[in-house]
């Protein structure tokens, strides 16, 4: 087994000591004495007697510091505990990477592997400055990077991070320079301590008088969680923007948060006879909310996202089957345009398989008006929280609707009013899981019971009846 050990460069001064003549001559002998003077560390790779790997370190120290049996610096010296553990973690690396390169490459020649570690040992000593990029500077190459990979929505996450993070910094002058070494605990405290009291912008204004600074926990999060993947994104092998894995431990939800469970009337959704009173209103008087109409039904019968919907093709359907490979998790979907998504297909006919799409910021836009126009002004109350204070917020339902609020409505009516396995509507709308859709499931004591009642008594199935001989 690899062990690793440090050594150092000049230990000692060597300086010539008259001895006492022996015999016919006089000769000078040489003593030994601890060097005055710092001397650098060199790391020692000892895989057996043979196979020794010298690697050259940054750290230096004065011998009279070294403690040469514990390998360390003298334990009552000032700043003993952090040296000695910057040392360790170095001893830790050498030896990972050792581990990590017998494990991919066994048969690689001894000369190489050394080669291999010496050049690792000089990025993890000198880290930086072979790299010409700033934070910023790779978070753009990871923007350019997400172009014809995910959906334009999750690119609009990054550069919404992008403004949050310039916008924080403009604040805060300890990070005006910002570096991967300083995305650490203490810096993500920061960071959401500036969320938290961030001025009231856009639909933060329309929340009760005194609690509307700050960003929801919940949106504070995918901000968190956002940041976290593209740091991620940096560390990896062969790119090695980021040295650093402090995010990794970034809690997304605080304990107390995770307590505050969202409750099912926090999602909204219409019921079936909703729907059905917006399917079926009359808006021949305004052709513009019968088409937004019409745009938002066909999302709700087929549960799709809004990226999927805007990139509806006629050539995807065959006879009633709409066939395609999902834009966000490029997985491959089929929707039954039968039974409940039957008046789907009844809308591709009416526009002669091309859906009337407009800017998704429009469309919601006017589909709150839609929906008011229809008359589903039902009053609904959502909790949210900023911190540890509750927000409930009380508005007619249509001022709650979104695009998204249509993948929602499918997925509610699927569990609730029909039944369908939660399998099937998984299948449907591509959800990888399953607690992602229980929040849709509404407690129904009655049809519990009914449940219950129809479940068979182990006593009965366990009844034995022998036949007589």
């Amino acid at each position: 087994m690899a062990t690793v050990k440090f050594i150092l460069q000049k230990p000692y001064q060597v300086t010539p000591k008259e001895d006492k003549p022996q015999g016919s001559g006089n000769h000078k002998k040489k003593s030994k004495a601890l060097n005055p003077f710092e001397t650098r560390l060199y790391c020692f790779l000892i895989i057996n007697r043979d196979h020794k790997i010298k690697i050259k370190t940054e750290y230096k120290i004065l011998p009279k510091e070294w403690d040469f049996k514990k390998q360390g610096k003298k334990e009552m010296l000032a700043g003993s505990i952090e040296f000695n553990k910057d040392l360790a973690e170095l001893k830790e690396k050498f030896l990972d990477k050792y581990k990590e390169v017998i494990k991919k490459t066994p048969d690689m020649p001894f000369k190489q592997v050394a080669s291999v570690l010496k050049e690792y040992g000089k990025r993890i000593e000198v880290p930086f400055f072979d790299n010409e990029k700033g934070f910023f500077d790779v978070l753009d190459e990871y923007i350019i990077f997400l172009k014809g990979e995910v959906a334009p929505g999750t690119i609009k996450k990054y550069n919404t991070l992008k403004k949050s993070l310039k916008d924080f910094i403009s604040t805060n002058k300890k990070y005006e320079n910002l570096t991967f070494s300083m995305i650490n605990n203490r810096f993500k405290d920061d960071y959401v301590k500036y969320l938290r009291n961030q001025k009231p912008r856009g639909r933060q204004k329309t929340r009760p008088e005194g609690l509307q600074d700050g960003l929801l926990n919940d949106t504070i999060g995918k901000y968190i969680e956002t940041l976290k993947t593209f740091c991620g994104w940096a560390s990896d092998p062969g790119r090695d923007y980021n040295k650093f894995n402090y995010y990794e431990k970034f809690q997304i939800t605080s304990k107390a948060n995770l307590k505050r469970k969202k409750q099912i009337h926090d999602i909204v959704t219409l019921t079936l006879p909703e729907l059905k009173q917006l399917y079926e209103h009359d808006f021949s008087n305004d052709p513009y909310l019968d088409r937004v109409r019409d745009v938002f039904c066909f999302e709700c019968f087929t549960g799709q996202r809004w990226g999927d919907i805007e990139h509806f093709d006629k050539n995807q359907i065959k006879d009633d089957v709409w066939s395609f490979t999902a834009d966000k998790t490029k997985k491959d979907i089929e929707i039954d345009l039968t039974g409940f998504a039957s008046p789907g297909l009844i809308i591709l006919k009416k526009y002669n398989y091309k859906l009337p799409i407009i800017s998704n910021q429009k469309f919601n836009l006017f589909l709150k008006k839609t929906v008011k126009e229809a008359g589903i002004k039902t009053p609904v109350t959502i909790r949210r929280y900023i911190g540890s204070d509750e927000i409930k917020i009380t508005k007619p339902k249509h001022e709650f609707i979104s695009s998204h609020t249509a993948r929602r409505t499918c997925v509610s009516i699927l569990l609730n009013d029909y039944n369908m396995s939660p399998v099937h509507v998984m299948e449907i709308t591509a959800h990888s899981d399953f607690k992602t859709l229980q929040k849709y499931v509404k407690p129904d004591r009655q049809a519990r019971r009914e449940a219950m009642s129809k479940t068979t008594p182990i006593t009965e199935i366990m009844k034995i009846t022998h036949k007589a001989v």
